[in-house]
């Protein structure tokens, strides 16, 4: 009973002070008005593992739903709300990955009470390397008498990566149209690849040299 005693009036005025602080902040809170509020906000997928890349129709935004005191809410943007997943442990296959509360981070004094939508889906594949023949593309046709003779692609191969699904089944890329616009002389210019999938990457991104001999008709 003397420690209690001892406890309770050593620095009793402080004691006094902080309860009286305590008693005034709980007022405050209790008085402010609720409010809540929704916003789309990005999803990023982080700690991707090294030579795995995400495909598939992926989630790129959420609609979140918070919570708070109308002081705290009215200050909130989307650039204060960020909604992460770790993919770090994920090995490849087809993942469906439940989104909570606890994959937003909020300011302080705002709840997190929904995340729509409430998993997502996506793929995670391996990146597969692959070297493919680069195949000039003619338009046109050459002048009266005169034809095609050979046409020649410097580099000839290109390595390109990408999601191991979409990168297997590319036999070759194309370069851009070469208009031949009825010329007799040899065209040789630069040509940029057109790479026919957004998620198939040239590992050297540089335009090819596309030679185009023409003949006259019959001479070899």
């Amino acid at each position: 009973m003397r420690q209690l005693r001892h406890w309770l009036i050593y620095n009793w005025h402080l004691k006094l002070i902080s309860l009286i602080l305590a008693v005034m902040l709980w007022m405050v809170v209790a008085t402010e008005t609720s409010s809540e509020l929704g916003m789309e906000v990005p999803l990023e997928y982080r700690n991707i593992p090294a030579q795995l890349e995400i495909t598939g129709d992926t989630t790129n935004t959420v609609q979140v739903r918070l919570r708070g005191s109308s002081n705290v809410i009215r200050d909130v943007s989307a650039k204060d709300v960020s909604t992460t997943i770790d993919l770090s442990k994920m090995r490849p296959g087809e993942k469906i990955v439940p989104l909570s509360p606890q994959n937003v981070q909020a300011p302080f004094g705002a709840g997190v009470i929904r995340v729509n939508p409430s998993s997502v889906r996506f793929n995670l594949e391996r990146t597969l390397t692959k070297t493919v023949p680069v195949v000039p593309t003619i338009l046109g046709q050459p002048p009266d008498g005169f034809e095609i003779g050979s046409v020649a692609v410097n580099p000839s191969k290109v390595e390109v990566e990408g999601p191991e699904s979409r990168v297997s089944t590319l036999a070759s890329i194309a370069t851009v149209p070469i208009r031949l616009d009825r010329r007799q002389t040899h065209i040789e210019q630069a040509a940029e690849l057109d790479v026919p999938d957004p998620q198939i990457r040239l590992r050297r991104p540089a335009p090819v040299a596309v030679r185009v001999e023409l003949r006259r008709r019959g001479q070899r």
